[in-house]
């Protein structure tokens, strides 16, 4: 009977967590679920977004305690002082920041402790694909053999989009 009341409490406290969560308060987790929902709180840069979750586990080394980083896979924007970096920056702030977000990873962390994903957006495009689609983001072919990817890359090149225009 004590087993039937811990299950019931344990539900109970899952759900009021779940509703305190989506009411703006910033919720702590210890393991990545392959598909993570969270508000995107933060633009570090083109390829780099934060969101309103604290992750304590092992995999964010330094970012440990602190809102969860994800570099976006498959993808690399021009970095701070190059041509376009504030142009990425904001693209990727006017598609995502302040939505919240679907992030599909394998749980594997970069060695600034930033979780690798793919990131969906509300509407159902994925973030790393508008970037590069858009020419704010080459593919990242060092980290990635993706085909679709790089026939996006293909494209953006040939419309002379973005850093295809430079």
């Amino acid at each position: 009977m004590k087993s039937v009341y811990s299950f019931f409490f344990f539900i109970i406290f899952s759900f009021f967590s779940h509703s305190i969560c989506s009411q703006g308060a910033v919720s702590r987790i210890t393991f990545i679920p392959k598909v993570l929902k969270a508000e995107v709180v933060g633009i570090q840069d083109g390829d780099t977004i934060e969101l309103k979750v604290v992750y304590d586990g092992k995999g964010a080394r330094n970012r440990q305690g602190k809102n969860l980083r994800i570099r976006l896979l498959h993808v690399d924007c021009p970095e701070r002082g190059f041509p376009l970096w504030k142009q990425a920056k904001q693209t990727t702030s006017d598609l995502c920041f302040r939505k919240v977000v679907k992030v599909m990873n394998t749980g594997s962390f970069d060695r600034y402790g930033r979780l690798l994903g793919e990131v969906h957006l509300p509407d159902g495009k994925v973030l790393n694909k508008e970037l590069v689609k858009t020419g704010m983001a080459v593919h990242f072919k060092k980290y990635s053999g993706d085909r679709e990817y790089a026939a996006l890359e293909v494209k953006a090149k040939q419309q002379k989009l973005g850093v295809w225009k430079l």
